[in-house]
């Protein structure tokens, strides 16, 4: 089924910050994808709450629920809500910063889905960076699929590579954000591009290291299907 390869839901909700309340709650609610492999790295689904609103990343673009609903498909889901700080940014906001970068049709699940805009959405709050182990896996997946089509494969046909994700660059986005941090200035209208991969300066410290991602996925590669 199509949707199990999305990590998230087409479900949305209105809902505008309280331009009273000047510091405001961040977390992050994990979700594990699919069922465990030993010695394989761990599938996740996340999404970033400010106060009480869930922000998402899915193939209809940023979606704002009350609650954790895009979790509600997984088992137990979300397994964990962890409370990350206290930002002076309100999550609509960050949302007004992020959503031209997460445009509706351009979700891939290996190079741009949930987890690439929860990385993007905790810097924009708090300068923080999403755990590389939730982003560990799909990072090594696509180094298979770059060179022998595996995901392609192993999903029979169901992934695809999304064209319109081809010049998505998270650390492009980070390097943004500090760019314009001290200035009132937007993000709306800048385009996205590739350089340096996830690493634009010190701001990809927490990103697992390229080199490292590429051999554990070359004995990924090697395991019977």
């Amino acid at each position: 089924v199509a949707a199990f390869w999305e990590m998230g839901n087409c479900s949305n909700s209105d809902g505008k910050a309280d331009k009273g309340v000047f510091q405001h709650q961040v977390k992050l609610a994990i979700s594990p994808v699919g069922v465990k492999i030993p010695s394989v790295p761990e599938a996740y689904h996340t999404s970033v709450i400010v106060d009480d609103k869930e922000y998402c990343f899915t193939s209809c673009g940023v979606v704002c629920n009350q609650g954790c609903k895009s979790h509600a498909r997984f088992q137990n889901g979300p397994t964990e809500v962890v409370h990350i700080g206290m930002s002076h940014i309100s999550g609509e906001a960050m949302l007004d910063g992020l959503k031209h970068h997460f445009a509706p049709g351009t979700y891939d699940l290996l190079r741009k889905n949930c987890n690439s805009f929860v990385d993007c959405a905790l810097f924009y709050l708090l300068r923080r960076r999403l755990d590389g182990k939730y982003r560990i896996l799909e990072q090594m997946l696509e180094c298979i699929d770059d060179t022998i089509g595996f995901v392609r494969i192993l999903s029979m046909g169901e992934y695809m590579p999304n064209p319109k994700a081809n010049n998505f660059n998270v650390g492009k986005i980070l390097a943004r954000i500090e760019a314009v941090s001290s200035s009132s200035i937007g993000l709306a209208g800048k385009k996205d591009g590739r350089k340096g991969k996830d690493s634009p300066g010190d701001v990809g410290k927490n990103a697992p290291d390229a080199l490292w991602v590429k051999h554990v996925a070359a004995q990924l590669a090697m395991l019977p299907l």
